[in-house]
Formats: structure tokens, sequence, C-alpha cells
């Protein structure tokens, strides 16, 4: 916000000088960005203008009264707002749905996005040329001199905080105002000269011909004032925040009215606001206040209590300050205070921010100041801070990865549910149950993430499309999954990679057919991320699944539970995402992994004596049944006491040689002996046990 450093001079009975002020305010909650020389373009008036950073929660800080409280508060000076005072707006004529008074009625029809509309009807008023004085403060302020009129209203929004409008009374059916939701489709041309198309969601301000102003953040053309308007309605209202959010980022229209009602405008300032404006108008137009002001409003909005303990706060704050001197602090920001124990607290309606006692114990340290409250180091510490084992963990997930030469990628939590689609993901799985967005950040994005694998894959597009041929990214992330309405989703920690190209260096010796990713390569991965984890019995299952390719595809188990899934990306998914070469991938639960895993290996001692290794090859059936997992398995179980590990190291498949359909798998088998060596006659008994075992048991044929 633009802050003339001459105008908010007026409201204080000694401001501080500009780099004091800068500085007091800065460290105050409002950020001092920036000081610009300001001068007219007739040179008639000059200022300093403060650029100022308002956080979303404080939009009391958005007038030059909110200002200049904040600014007394901190320095200790007094406050002086302007107090008009006009019997119409003293006693207004007040109802809970609708008010009609003379020429005027005001009826609200939407409770929740207007739940309080003022408005004061204002007669003889000639529109022209504002007073310089008016004309130059709004310069400063960045706003364009219009007419006295509508300048007088921009005014009271700059000063006060509280959004107006003034309607030409002649141009607005039988005298009624409507707030209403708008119809669907229904059209409103604006004050910038844009056609909008309005929706349900969206509040206006209508007669009973159709709407004549979005409300809350800018008014039609069919009732703006003008030269010949004589008679003028201003409107002062409060709107509901959310309502106005929506409508202004659907419509891509933000104007100052819009962004102080997203930030929350006090709403018991219409009616001083209507005053403000009444005496400016007739200050610089000329009129006269026809009748009393109307207050519509469906409910009342009163002060928040809070109890604010002197004992918690200094715990809290390492300070020593007394109850009366935290009283004091928060008077000066305009709350009411109790001076009991503990402290009775009314919190002001202009702060919809300060919603328990640790904010109030915000406010005692702010204007107290951060400078004045002691360095201290926390005592009676029983332990240094460290990582849970799920932290530890997650980093060495992260560091094993680093390792294999993959690199780390961050995407959005959120996800557009169309990019399931895109990966041919199969239309039965789980990962179609989306968490919906209530208010979603974008159109894009309106579903919290199932799985990992759409954003690896588009920031693997977004490096493709950069000529970059060798990609290698992980992910470490949460997936969101939807529950009963009486429950919070269920979240689930998951790892994801993704690779194409080479993971070896241009110049390594080797053909470069036989250096690129492929299945086999993924799986050493997923193998060496477990083997760190300290998980032996992860097994792969050949599986059948869209988004990879027929074939190129396995499950992961660790004993009878699905962990994750590997494979090639199939070729439509690739062409989807304009990949140009083979891409392998695979995303795991991480959280099943972690309650598997093994943080501290234990010790296991080298071996006294030598070991005997033979190989085995064997023929079966090229199908599921004869997977390499259950022949390990079937192996050790006949092997007998001295087999120390199978390792299958080649598949071969010859029509020719072995039949079709047939596949000839070779073992390593490692025979060792803890108290001593182990005889040739004792490895081919073992040997001669096995073969018979998987002839007879497993249907197999030993090959010679």
């Amino acid at each position: 916000m633009r802050v003339p450093y001459g105008w908010l001079k007026e409201y204080l009975t000694s401001t501080p000088e500009l780099p004091e002020l800068c500085h007091l305010l800065t460290m105050g909650g409002l950020e001092v960005e920036e000081v610009r020389d300001w001068a007219a373009a007739d040179g008639g008036s000059s200022d300093q203008i403060l650029m100022t950073a308002v956080t979303p929660n404080r939009g009391d800080l958005l007038s030059m009264v909110g200002v200049a409280r904040h600014t007394a508060a901190l320095s200790g000076t007094d406050f002086v707002g302007p107090v008009p005072t006009f019997p119409a707006t003293d006693d207004p004529v007040i109802d809970a749905n609708n008010v009609t008074l003379g020429p005027v009625a005001v009826e609200i029809a939407d409770p929740v996005g207007c739940p309080r509309y003022s408005a004061l009807l204002m007669e003889d008023v000639k529109v022209g040329p504002s007073p310089d004085w008016l004309r130059y403060r709004l310069e400063a302020a960045g706003i364009r001199s219009i007419n006295n009129v509508v300048d007088c209203t921009n005014y009271v929004v700059w000063e006060m905080g509280q959004p107006l409008h003034a309607f030409d009374f002649r141009l607005i059916k039988d005298g009624h105002i409507i707030t209403r939701r708008a119809e669907a489709e229904e059209k409103l041309l604006l004050l910038d000269g844009t056609w909008q198309t309005l929706s349900p969601e969206d509040v206006v301000i209508a007669d009973p011909m159709g709407s004549v102003a979005l409300a809350g953040i800018m008014g039609g053309t069919d009732t703006q004032v003008s030269e010949t308007t004589s008679r003028v309605l201003i409107e002062s209202a409060h709107f509901d925040p959310v309502s106005i959010r929506r409508t202004s980022l659907r419509l891509g229209v933000s104007t100052e009215a819009s962004y102080r009602f997203e930030r929350h405008v006090d709403p018991n300032l219409t009616l001083a606001a209507l005053a403000r404006a009444a005496e400016l108008i007739m200050m610089t137009a000329g009129g006269q206040i026809a009748q009393a002001a109307i207050d519509v409003k469906t409910r009342d909005f009163v002060t928040r209590s809070l109890q604010l303990r002197p004992a918690r706060c200094n715990s809290l704050l390492g300070t020593d300050i007394d109850a009366a001197t935290m009283a004091d602090l928060l008077c000066r920001l305009g709350f009411g205070v109790e001076e009991n124990e503990p402290l009775m607290v009314q919190v002001p309606t202009f702060r919809l921010d300060v919603e328990r006692e640790i904010d109030l114990i915000e406010e005692v340290a702010i204007v107290y100041g951060y400078e004045n409250i002691e360095l201290t180091v926390p005592g009676h510490l029983t332990s240094a801070g460290r990582l849970t084992e799920e932290q530890r963990l997650r980093r060495w997930v992260g560091e094993l990865l680093r390792q294999c030469g993959l690199y780390e990628n961050l995407s959005f939590s959120m996800m557009d549910p169309s990019a399931l689609n895109e990966c041919h993901w199969p239309q039965d799985d789980a990962c179609r149950d989306f968490l919906e967005l209530a208010n979603p950040a974008s159109s894009d994005l309106t579903v919290m993430r199932t799985t990992l694998l759409p954003g690896l894959l588009t920031a693997a597009a977004r490096n493709a499309r950069q000529r970059v041929s060798d990609i290698a990214l992980y992910e470490i992330g949460t997936v969101f999954f939807p529950q009963d309405e009486q429950s919070l989703p269920c979240e689930r920690q998951h790892v994801a990679a993704l690779m194409m190209g080479s993971p070896l260096v241009d110049d390594w010796n080797m053909p470069a057919e036989q250096a690129q990713v492929d299945f086999y390569y993924m799986k050493g991965i997923i193998e060496q991320l477990c083997q760190g984890l300290g998980i032996p019995e992860l097994s792969f299952v050949r599986l059948e699944h869209s988004t990879f390719h027929p074939g190129k595809c396995a499950q992961m188990l660790l004993g009878d539970e699905t962990v994750g899934l590997v494979g090639e990306i199939a070729a439509e998914v690739a062409e989807a995402y304009d990949l140009p070469g083979d891409t392998c991938a695979f995303e795991l639960d991480l959280d099943m992994l972690f309650s598997r895993a093994i943080l501290y290996s234990t010790y296991q001692p080298v071996a006294r004596f030598p070991a005997a290794e033979r190989d085995l090859a064997i023929i079966v059936p090229d199908n599921d049944e004869f997977a390499s997992v259950r022949l390990i398995d079937e192996i050790k179980q006949a092997g007998g006491e001295f087999l120390e590990s199978v390792i299958p190291f080649d598949v071969y498949s010859d029509p020719q040689q072995i039949g079709a359909g047939r596949k000839s798998i070779a073992f390593r088998l490692v025979f060792r002996a803890e108290d001593r060596t182990l005889t040739d006659e004792e490895v081919e008994a073992a040997m001669s046990a096995l073969h018979n075992y998987v002839e007879e048991e497993v249907g197999a044929e030993v090959r010679k």
C-alpha cells in the first residue's frame, strides 16, 4: 500500500522522522519496502510515499487510519482519526432484512454474501472536477481523479479502509437496491468497459431490472455518476471475503475494493464511512443529506473476548512485563482491557486475525518492541533436538538414490485428474479415487495426487524438450486417498524414480545399445535401495499394467503384500509425453518399506572356511509359475544345511535348442560349512539331491 508521509502526519500528534518511522513500522510487522519521491504533474504538490507490504491477515493496515493507529501504538504518540458527526448516520433506520425509507428501499436477499448493507441518499449535488487538495491526495496514493463525488468515495477507501460506491439514484429502478446472487449467465457491463458473464457464486447489487454492480469489486456503467447527476446514493456494505476472492479470481478483475474485502474490512465501519463521505461530498460538491441513513444488517458484529495470562505472556517472550503495562500496550492498538487476573481483552472487530491468547501475546511483543526483548538461551533442556526414525530413513533413501546417480525432483502435491488418462492408468485402480480440493489454486490442479509418476513424467518431458537425452530423476513425497466423511484422508509416503537414456558417461567404452537404461537396471536400483534399508525379502512378480510395456513390468512384494511397481513405460504413454527414448520407472510405498527397514546392521563374522561353488542350469516352462523367485525358494528348501546362497545369473531361450515355450535358468550355488572345509563328496551329494528334487518335485529338466 502507498502511504503518503504528509497525509499520515494529519492523524498523529507527533510523527517520527521518516527513517525512524520506516524502521519502526518494519519492526512492527508492516514492512516498508522503499520510500519514493512523488510530485504532482502540475508541480502543485509533492510528498514522500512509503511503499508498505501488508500481510494477508492484516486488512486493517490497508488504510491511512489503520497505519496511523499502528504507528501511534509503536511510537507512543496519540492517534487522532477523522470523527464526522451527522444525525443521519448516528440514528439510522435499522432492520434485519429490508428497509424502505422515503424513495429508497434496501433488501438483503443473500445474507451470506452480504450480511450488512448501509446506504445514504444525498441530493442537490453538483458533480464536477475535484479541488486540488483532493486530487493531489488521490494521485499521491496512486488513484486517478474522476470527479468530486467519486473522488470522495475513493478518498474514504484510502483513509478509512471501507470501500464505498456512489450510484446515480435516478438510474436505479424504483430506488430499490437488492443484494443477491447472480443468475446463471447473467451479463454485466463494468465501469472498466468490460462485459462480464456471471455465475450463481457471484454476489451482485441489483435493482428490479437487473444487476447494477459487482458486489465488493466494481460498479456497473448503467448507474455511474456523471455530470448530470444530482441525487447520489452512497453504498457502504460488508461482503463475505471468500465470495469476493472467488469472483475476483474467476473473472480476473482486481480492484482496491476487492483487495480490501478479500482481507477483511471492519463490518462496523459502514456508518462511519458514510458520514465521512457525506462530509467530503458536501465540502467539495455541495448538496445535502436527504434523509436518515439506512442500515440493513442480518446480525450484530460483536467484539471477541479473550483471556491473557501475564505469567504465560512473560514465559513465552522471556520478559518481565507487568500486567498494567500489557494492558496499556493493547489499549494503544484499540483493544479494550479489563485489568483483572487474568486480563480480559475485548478484540475490536477490525482485528479478525486475533483469535487466541497467543495472538494477544504477539501483539504485546510487537508494541513492546522486539528490540527491547533480551536475547536468552532456553533453559531446562534435557536433550538435543533429533530427527525421528522416519526422517532419518527418508533422508537415507534420498542418499541411496543419489548414490545410484539420480537427481531429486519436486512437484506439486496437487494434480490434474486427467494426468492418469495420459498415463493410461487402469480405470479400476484405487489411484483414480481422488481427494478433490474445495478451493483449488488453479483449474488444472483440482485433486490431491495419488501417485508420483505423472509428476516425474512431466519433469522428464520438460527436460526432453530442452534436448536432455540422459534423464535420472527421483521424488519422495506424500500421496493422498480419501476415506469416509468423518475421517481424515489417508496419507502415504511414496518414492518414485524415472530414468531414460544412458546412466554412463559419454566416453564409456561400451556400445550405445548396451549402455541404455532398461528394466533390469531399474530393478538393480530397487535392490540396492532395499539392501541399504536392510530389507532382503523383496521379490518381483510379472504384472500386466497399462502404463507399462507388456512383458516389461513387475509388481514388488514384501511377503504377500504389494509394495510397488517397476517397468518400462508403455510406448503410447511415452508418446503422450513426447519422450524420445525408452523410459523406465518405479514407485514404492515407503511406509511399507520403513515398517520392515533395519536401521542398524548386525556384525557378521568373516567365514573362516572356503566356499564350494557349483552351477545349476534347469529348463522349465516359460510362464509365471516357474519364475526365478519361486525356483530360488525351491532350491533353498532342497539344498541342505550347507547351501549358503542361490544367485540366478543367466536366462536363455531358443525354440530350436530347448523347445518352444521353454526357458533355461542358470543359478550359482554357494555351499559352506561353519566348522570345516567341505569335501567334494559332500558337495556332489547335495547337488545330486538337488537334481533329483527339481526333476521330480519341481518338474524341471536339469541341463547337463
